[in-house]
Parts: C-alpha cells; structure tokens; sequence
C-alpha cells in the first residue's frame, strides 16, 4: 500500500492477497501486527527445532535464553508499540538469564543420558563445579539487572519488587557454590522455576501499574 503497487495491481485468480488491503478488509496497521505476530511464531516453532542441534554444540543454553526469553519481550514490545525502548531492553536482559538458567539447572541431573545421546551442553563442556558457577552467575546478575535498570531510569521504581522472587534461589545457590558434584536437590530444580515464573511475573506487573499510575 505504501508503494502503490497493490492499487495498480491488475489482480487474476493467482494474485494472492494483493487485493486484500486495497479492498479494506484489513487495516495496513492490523496488516502489520499480524506479520510480525506470525513471524514470532515461525521463530518460537524453529528455536523449537533448532535446540537440540544447538544443544549439540554447545549453544543449546543461550539459543534458550534468547529465543524464549529475551527476542519474545523484545518482539511484544515492536508489536505493541512500534519501537524498541528501554524498558523493552531492561526487561529482556533478565528475561534471557533466567530462561538460560532454567535449561541449565536441569541439564545437571540429565546429565549421564545427555552425554550418551551426544548431547555438548554446557553441564558437560565446562563440567559440573564451573557450569554451576556459570548458573549461580546468571541467577545473581539477575537481580542485579534489575536494580541497574531501575537506577538507569529504563524500569519504573516499583519494579524492584521484581527482585524479591531472587530469594528463591537460595537452594539452589548454595548447591551450586557448596557441593556442585553432588545432584541437585528437588527444592532448588522447584525454586529455579518458581524464580523464573514469579520474577517475569511481578515485573510484568510493575510495568502495568507504571503505566497506570
């Protein structure tokens, strides 16, 4: 519509949906949301199958984090609004180390099968002490990108209140710094997840009552 193409467009039954804009059917803005909301599927579907290749390489962990951590907050925010501002970027740096984490973490008690099935994830690459390094690294700069974000002025202040789930990382932490080689305890594989759902949760949250207030 923009070029005027569609409207010089002498349309046959194999025109495909050259028509369509032209016609009114759908707003150019509608038209837009739509492009960009199946292009996000297309890459949620290929991330998909492109893990476990990434997997094997050593890249499994950060394919995760972006692809369904980062990139998604990155995406809503060029859909919902058009532009990529700060906010959107704040949010999608904690975003992609808990989705890192929460594959990493569970890597650990896989761990023997990973290894038989060819599988290069950073649990085996880097072993068990300095991978579990890695993951309490990620989970520690979480919180605290927050907290940078918010004295960056890109997060609303009530959006510290995204820190408090941190706390229920504490399990696991002390299984990553105290006894790494041993296997994970169950209430550190539920914290991670409940990290993961209640931190993008209660920041998603604040975002809305900044907006509001």
């Amino acid at each position: 519509m923009r070029t005027g193409i569609d409207l010089k467009t002498r349309r046959t039954p194999f025109s495909g949906g050259s028509g369509t804009l032209p016609a009114g059917a759908i707003s150019l803005r509608a038209t837009l949301i739509f492009g960009l909301a199946a292009a996000m599927v297309g890459l949620a579907v290929g991330v998909w199958f492109l893990t476990d290749f990434l997997a094997r390489l050593g890249l499994g962990e950060v394919a995760a984090g972006l692809g369904l951590g980062g990139l998604p907050v990155i995406g809503t925010a060029l859909v919902q609004d058009g532009v990529l501002g700060p906010a959107a970027v704040a949010a999608a740096i904690p975003a992609t180390f808990m989705t890192f984490n929460l594959l990493l973490l569970n890597e650990f008690p896989d761990e023997d099968a990973d290894r038989a099935g060819g599988r290069r994830n950073l649990a085996i690459l880097l072993g068990r002490t300095l991978a579990a390094r890695v993951y309490a690294a990620a989970g520690i700069l979480t919180p605290i990108s927050i907290v940078g974000a918010v004295a960056a002025d890109a997060l609303p202040v009530v959006s510290l209140a995204a820190v408090l789930p941190s706390l229920l990382l504490v399990k696991a932490l002390r299984w990553a710094f105290g006894s790494p080689a041993e296997p994970v305890p169950i209430p550190a594989l539920g914290g991670n997840v409940m990290w993961n759902l209640g931190t993008n949760m209660v920041l998603a949250l604040t975002l809305v009552v900044a907006l509001i207030l």
